[in-house]
């Protein structure tokens, strides 16, 4: 069922003739995935959980570095700048220089979990900035369907002024011509001032929903547009179990949960890896002149060593670490199911809402069609001299009012497809 559109002023960019620049719905959501803040905050989030991911895989592979010193004095008092190799040998005069290889040979799966902890958490992070995509669509469709309603409220409440001013003029020409008494003037008059002050609150509506949709998009300033007003059809939504499953497999928030879960999963390992020993080697060659010894001066030298660090006691400092660890896996798994049961009841209000609107279009369809014929003859009888001018305005009140219930419930059937759509993922509205 579609609702017909026209220019809105109040949203209108020109273009080059003048004209108001259209506005779609796919082209408003294109505009917020490409402009909004958060998109690229999590975009970057994304960008940092990778460059993480290498930093942790570096330990698999061999750690190369340079070193080179000049000294005089004490040995050992070059041991604050951490120089590897021959730099730090413990001569009073020294001018050495070495390239040194680090590597890890064997640490009980440390680097292991400590990869795919990383990989578990980045995966986790671009979920996320697919989840911050689908809240930014669905925002941007809410408010645009948000301001196409408050548009057509506005248009209903300038027709009701439009139609109360001019039976003030009927109404004061019947006085005139004493048909009608003053009472039913003054009611016009209060009828009318009734239906500006609604006009009032509805042009302030539409300007309140133009800066939400300018938000959602990610958008500053003064852009205007002329929105266009999606087709739609009365179509009955699937089932709540086919939404329900398609919500499970689809929704990159749980996704995002359950990679989180796999991150601390590895971390538990990790930590668990710390308790045990770690092998490590280090070599070195190079050239060094050292002066008041019996090594011979500008000759090369090379060292090679292999070590094991075994953490026998720290003071309860790994078993802390790895109950913390334990600790936040449990915490991401209970955060996991109150995300499904959220989910569940998110896809089961959103269904219901659908089917409900769905319903109440019909009714206020009939609503404004009875109230339209009710308003037909309530006309015909107030000229005839057959109705009182309280029947008449009866009439009008409840057409009004139906016209508004038929509108908004138009708009609350799509604005319930946007929240079904989003509760379930990626999707598309009918």
């Amino acid at each position: 069922m579609a609702v017909t559109s026209g220019v809105w002023p109040a949203l209108a960019q020109t273009d080059a003739a003048g004209r108001p620049e259209k506005l779609s719905l796919e082209q408003a959501v294109r505009l917020g995935l490409e402009n909004h803040p958060a998109l690229r905050e999590a975009e970057a989030a994304v960008e940092a959980a990778e460059a993480q991911v290498k930093q942790a895989r570096s330990y698999y592979y061999p750690q190369l570095s340079f070193s080179g010193v000049g000294k005089i004095g004490l040995s050992g008092a070059t041991a604050a700048l951490g120089l590897p190799g021959f730099p730090g040998s413990p001569f009073f005069r020294n001018l050495a220089s070495s390239a040194n290889w680090y590597q890890t040979i064997f640490d009980f799966g440390r680097t292991r979990h400590r990869v795919a902890s990383r990989e578990s958490l980045a995966e986790m992070a671009r979920l996320r900035s697919e989840a911050e995509q689908d809240r930014i669509k669905h925002a941007v469709r809410r408010a645009y369907f948000s301001v196409l309603e408050a548009r057509r409220l506005r248009r209903l409440a300038q027709k009701t002024v439009d139609e109360r001013r001019l039976t003030l003029l009927r109404v004061q020409a019947y006085f005139e011509a004493q048909l009608r008494s003053q009472l039913d003037v003054r009611l016009a008059e209060a009828n009318l001032a009734e239906a500006q002050g609604d006009l009032i609150r509805v042009q302030s509506a539409v300007r309140t929903s133009e800066a939400a949709l300018q938000a959602a998009m990610g958008v500053e300033g003064e852009s205007r547009y002329e929105l266009e007003e999606p087709a739609a059809e009365i179509t009955p939504p699937p089932s709540l179990q086919e939404l329900l499953q398609s919500a499970r497999s689809n929704r990159p928030d749980l996704k995002a949960a359950e990679a989180k879960a796999a991150a601390l999963s590895a971390e538990v390992g990790a930590a668990e890896a710390e308790r045990r020993p770690e092998i490590r080697g280090f070599a070195a060659g190079g050239q060094g002149r050292f002066q008041g010894t019996s090594v011979k001066e500008k000759q090369r030298h090379g060292i090679g060593a292999l070590g094991i660090i075994f953490p026998f006691f720290t003071g309860g400092r790994l078993k802390g670490e790895e109950e913390e660890a334990r600790a936040e896996l449990k915490g991401a798994m209970a955060a996991h199911d109150a995300l499904r049961q959220h989910v569940r009841l998110e896809v089961t209000a959103a269904h219901s809402q659908v089917l409900a609107s769905q319903e109440a279009i019909r009714t206020a369809g009939e609503q404004e069609r009875a109230a339209g014929e009710a308003l037909r003859l309530a006309k015909a009888r107030f000229q005839a001299r057959l109705a009182s001018f309280l029947e008449l305005t009866t009439a009008e009140v409840t057409l009004t009012r139906a016209e508004t219930n038929h509108a908004r419930a138009l708009y609350d059937y799509r604005k319930a497809w946007a929240d079904l759509d989003f509760s379930i993922g990626p999707a598309n509205i009918p």
